[in-house]
Parts: structure tokens; sequence; C-alpha cells
């Protein structure tokens, strides 16, 4: 069991998984031993058996993959309570130069 600060809940059957999620950072949906990838194989061959095309379901797999990324990227919006903040100039003193003649 992996517990996020937020709260939520991650149950690991096997360290294997744990170890592919939290370190790796592999997607479940990538991964063929999933329940998440076979379900999502499973609704590819269904597509396939009604007809629709290659190009077609990988457009689907595409807008998919977005609303994901666009999920995880409002999620951590809200985890920080406010937009990226922009970075602000250091303000460090420069450092002085040194007196005397230039040599050339």
């Amino acid at each position: 069991m992996y517990v996020t600060v937020k709260g939520k809940v991650f149950n690991f059957c096997s360290s294997k998984c744990d170890k592919n999620m939290l370190k790796l950072g592999r997607s479940n949906r990538r991964v063929g031993w999933t329940k998440t990838y076979r379900k999502e194989k499973d609704a590819r061959l269904k597509l396939l058996k009604e007809g629709v095309g290659q190009q077609k379901i990988r457009e689907l797999e595409k807008k998919a993959e977005k609303k994901e990324q666009e999920a995880a990227e409002s999620e951590k919006v809200q985890e920080a309570g406010k937009p990226a903040a922009v970075e602000k100039p250091s303000t460090k003193p420069e450092p002085k130069k040194a007196k005397g003649k230039d040599k050339k």
C-alpha cells in the first residue's frame, strides 16, 4: 500500500507493480500485465471486429492520452493552489570590478 501526501491510496499486488509505477514512472495503460491494459486491449479488439480501422483506433488512443496528461497537469496546478509562478531574478549583488589599469 502506498499513500500520497494528498491522501490518495495505491494498492499494489507486488513490488514489481510498485517499482514500475512509482520508481520507473510507467503508465499502467502501456504495461501488458495490468488490468487497465487488458481492459483497453479488449476494447480495441471489439472496435476492430466492428470494422473500425487502425487509424481511427490510434486517434482515439491519442485523445485518451491527452486527457490523462491534462488531468495530471490540472492536478498539479490544484496541488500548488495557484498557477506556476514565474521565476524572479536573483537579488544577489553584482561582484565589484577590480580597480586598476586594463592591460592590452
